[in-house]
């Protein structure tokens, strides 16, 4: 499926230290003068910085993970920041040296372009070519953040992504998902949550296996977790540092081999950063704090400074004794994990 967008930064006068971090397939400024049209505010959007890449879906959830685990998110899943100008283009910018540069085909050669592909319908994406689909989406979002002149309404906002949903839209599947796994508005609830990601991830939005895994871990099920991990890093096209956490923070409470080395070495320190940020992991429905030497190894291994066949840490045969062990005594964890 055709993903090629660009990532937008805008700016607004009437919005004191705020800036909107979003995407879209159509140019950036229609995109500006589409919400300075809706939002209510008195003065315009403006676009300050903007580039296009092969999936602009990817390269937004890296700038929005990048971002957030700096703490510049106003609000977990939008897209608003708390950040001056220059550090938010500065964003874009890493995920430009992340992904690469993509030229974008004008008129002109948009028919030889096209006739590389063979098969025009993996072009089609519900959620930007369906105006039916943007309009219930554009909705929900209103709704859920209390933009323009709506009131928040989290229910009439859970009833037009169900709405999106049923037209066939990908993306309004995780962000329902998320509305109830982290139940800020609505009672959490974990099993609608994993509906919602496996719908998305069914519909081909390869990332909600990276939501999928954390929830797993969190009910004991290390099994499906595993698989998960296993989806996404064989299936996703780009990688993004906060699922390579995530994914490290697996292997921290369930020890094994670190797998996928070349895919975690292309997210760099940004992905060691956040690990040490939030440095816990679940383990019998209590949060332990995870021993910097752990993290230390991982960043060995993965730059390839260290063979992990050489060390104990995460070795298969000890993944069923280590969790009797701690099962019957912390003490084994304490030393190995720091808690």
């Amino acid at each position: 499926m055709n993903d090629h967008g660009y990532v937008y930064v805008l700016m607004n006068p009437s919005m004191q230290n705020l800036v909107k971090i979003g995407k879209t397939v159509r140019e950036p400024e229609e995109r500006a003068k589409e919400l300075s049209s809706t939002t209510g505010v008195p003065t315009p959007f403006a676009v300050v910085y903007n580039c296009y890449f092969k999936s602009c879906t990817e390269a937004e959830n890296f700038i929005h993970s990048l971002l957030e685990n700096k703490g510049f998110r106003v609000s977990t899943k939008r897209e608003f920041f708390e950040i001056p100008i220059k550090d938010a283009i500065d964003a874009v910018m890493k995920a430009k040296e992340h992904f690469g540069e993509f030229q974008k085909v004008d008129s002109q050669n948009a028919e030889e372009f096209e006739e590389n592909f063979e098969d025009k319908e993996d072009d089609y994406d519900p959620d930007f070519d369906n105006e039916e689909i943007r309009d219930a989406l554009e909705k929900a979002r209103k709704y859920e953040i209390g933009f323009d002149d709506e009131l928040q309404d989290i229910n009439e906002a859970i009833k037009y992504y169900l709405k999106a949903i049923k037209l066939g839209s990908i993306e309004a599947c995780s962000s329902l998902a998320y509305i109830y796994q982290f139940g800020d508005e609505v009672k959490e609830d974990k099993n609608k949550a994993m509906q919602y990601f496996k719908e998305g991830a069914k519909r081909g939005d390869i990332s909600c296996y990276a939501s999928l895994a954390p929830i797993y871990l969190e009910l004991g099920k290390e099994d499906n977790a595993y698989k998960c991990w296993q989806k996404y890093f064989t299936l996703n096209e780009y990688v993004n540092p906060i699922d390579g956490e995530n994914y490290l923070r697996f292997i921290a409470t369930y020890p094994r081999e670190i797998e996928f080395i070349d895919r975690l070495n292309t997210l760099g320190e940004e992905m060691f950063e956040g690990l040490y940020k939030r440095d816990f992991i679940l383990i019998d429905g209590e949060l332990c704090k995870i021993n910097p030497e752990f993290i230390e190894h991982a960043k060995n291994i993965i730059n390839g400074e260290v063979d992990q066949k050489e060390t104990n840490l995460t070795t298969k045969d000890d993944v069923d004794e280590q969790k009797e062990v701690r099962k019957e005594e912390k003490g084994f964890f304490g030393k190995i994990f720091g808690f």
